[in-house]
């Protein structure tokens, strides 16, 4: 039993989905089509209909156009060189690697900790400041000046 190339269902005729070589305009002259092309094996790349590459053009070629809250792209440089600058903030849609997830988890729990001993700060130095605005004197002939330096 020979293998045949797997090709999709399609409705036009064969002549019309074959690669068209050299001629201006084919979905094959396109940059992202070479560099998929390039990247697999000679066999496969040319079981491929010009249908197919450019379903997966659609698919895959676009995604540089997704909306992002921040999205700042400058060049910098000189005659010689330039340097090129991309900033993005925006809601993380991809399905992320387990690596990624463990990073993502380390980063929650880390400014977790830091809002707590920043808000449990914030209510040791209020009722310190209470206890000193009413007078109460806890430890006698101790204090940290804090009062002193606000009322100063």
């Amino acid at each position: 039993m020979s293998e045949q190339p797997n090709k999709l269902p399609s409705n036009e005729p064969e002549s019309l989905i074959k690669p068209t070589g050299n001629i201006k305009g084919s979905i094959h002259n396109d940059p992202f089509i070479r560099g998929f092309l390039d990247k697999i094996p000679k066999d496969v790349a040319s079981s491929f209909t010009d249908s197919q590459l450019l379903q997966l053009k659609l698919m895959f070629g676009t995604r540089a156009k997704a909306q992002h809250i921040v999205d700042i792209r400058t060049v910098m440089g000189s005659f010689s060189w330039s340097y090129y600058f991309v900033f993005l903030l925006g809601r993380n849609r991809r399905d992320l690697t387990r690596a990624e997830q463990r990073m993502a988890n380390a980063g929650k729990v880390f400014f977790l900790l830091m809002g707590s001993l920043v808000l449990f700060s914030v209510a040791i130095i209020t009722l310190y400041l209470i206890k000193s605005f009413l007078g109460i004197d806890l430890l006698p002939h101790f204090s940290f000046g804090l009062w002193t330096w606000i009322t100063e």
